[in-house]
């Protein structure tokens, strides 16, 4: 272990000189080998000139004598004007490179925005309280940055590393009327088809206007989300969904108004197919099959909802005496945007969603109400 300590402060001691704003190295581990992560520090290089190195250097657990070595897939050693390159074997691969990349950065912005608040404080102890703070939300962050890089390698296993750019030209679409008719049995978007949910805190009406919105040259259905809480106005979100002439329920995108206290709040969550990259998804098939997985909206860092089907004979109920019999669709969904979270959520055939559980809270939204009017 001391031949260990020895390598790592020579090797940060080297860094040190001529450091500038940077991310500092960390000293990780995995099964089979020691880390010395730098995952950026500026320096000056032997004619002057500023230039900015990454890298990682691992040395085997097994081996005799800790000796570092650089891994060559991590290295990047650039002048501080130019980006990081992005590196991946495909498009989902290298998307996910971006936007761990991307994360990252964003981490080292707040944390030296945070640290330009510490410096105005008067008091030595409230600013090293500040600095402290400061230090421990850039750990968090970049954490959190490996757990979301680590989502979306998950989701590049199970989709591939083609392209997501599902191409809506090929696809026809049906008419209100058209859905009436022949309405996604999880989810039938009839025109005043309403539910109401209700948790512990709050209260959820879903309403399907007699409304529209052109989308990609699609007329999608207009569904309203209002949530209560208290009697107070949480959220009251326009949704948009369209249905192909299959039976497939696609999710065209959202307008998400959040209150607190009375007062709008913001619009985070909101996004639309077509606009700034957002790609619309499948929210349902018109026959889903056991273990499919699908992209139910598509905005980069904003919307990427994930659904798997996990069950078509689900034996759930509710309080409210909504029973499934054996007969429910069941879905497990999650964001990697969000990797510790996750939720299973129940539809009862001619009816829709009837039961969602939030598995790392334990909170249970239940229907209470169904008001259909085919």
């Amino acid at each position: 272990m001391k031949k260990l300590l020895i390598v790592i402060v020579c090797v940060t001691c080297f860094f040190a000189i001529g450091l500038r704003a940077q991310e500092y190295p960390r000293v990780l581990e995995d099964d089979d080998n020691f880390i010395l992560d730098i995952p950026y520090i500026e320096y000056e290089d032997t004619v002057g000139d500023t230039r900015a190195l990454a890298a990682e250097l691992v040395a085997p657990k097994d081996s005799s004598e800790i000796q570092f070595s650089i891994n060559p897939t991590s290295l990047a050693d650039v002048a501080v004007d130019t980006p990081a390159a992005v590196s991946g074997e495909g498009a989902c691969s290298s998307a996910t490179h971006a936007q761990f990349l991307s994360c990252r950065a964003d981490v080292q912005d707040d944390f030296f925005e945070l640290q330009a608040l510490c410096f105005n404080f008067g008091d030595a102890d409230e600013r090293a309280e500040c600095f402290s703070e400061a230090e421990t939300d850039r750990l968090d962050g970049l954490e959190e940055c490996d757990d979301i890089e680590e989502a979306h390698e998950a989701l590049c296993e199970i989709f591939g590393e083609d392209p997501y750019d599902p191409d809506l030209d090929d696809i026809t679409f049906v008419s209100l009327d058209d859905i009436a008719a022949n309405p996604n049995p999880y989810f039938p978007l009839v025109v005043g088809n309403t539910w109401v949910y209700e948790s512990e805190e709050e209260t959820i009406t879903v309403t399907v206007l007699d409304e529209t919105r052109e989308i990609e040259g699609i007329q999608a259905v207009v569904v309203q989300d209002v949530v209560m809480e208290d009697g107070e106005l949480i959220e009251d979100t326009h949704d948009w969904y369209a249905q192909d002439e299959d039976g497939n329920v696609w999710y065209m995108g959202e307008l998400a108004i959040n209150y607190e206290d009375g007062e709008l709040s913001d619009i985070d969550g909101s996004w639309e197919a077509g606009e700034e990259g957002g790609k619309a998804g499948i929210l349902f098939r018109a026959m889903p099959v056991v273990g499919e997985v699908l992209r139910q909206e598509y905005l980069i860092g904003e919307a990427e909802d994930i659904g798997q089907t996990i069950s078509l004979e689900s034996d759930e109920s509710t309080d409210s005496g909504f029973e499934c019999n054996g007969g429910c669709l069941e879905t497990l969904e999650w964001t990697p945007l969000e990797p510790d979270s996750q939720e299973t959520k129940v539809y009862l055939p001619g009816t829709g969603l009837i039961l969602e559980v939030d598995l790392e809270e334990g909170v249970r939204v239940e229907l209470v109400e169904f008001s259909s009017t085919n």
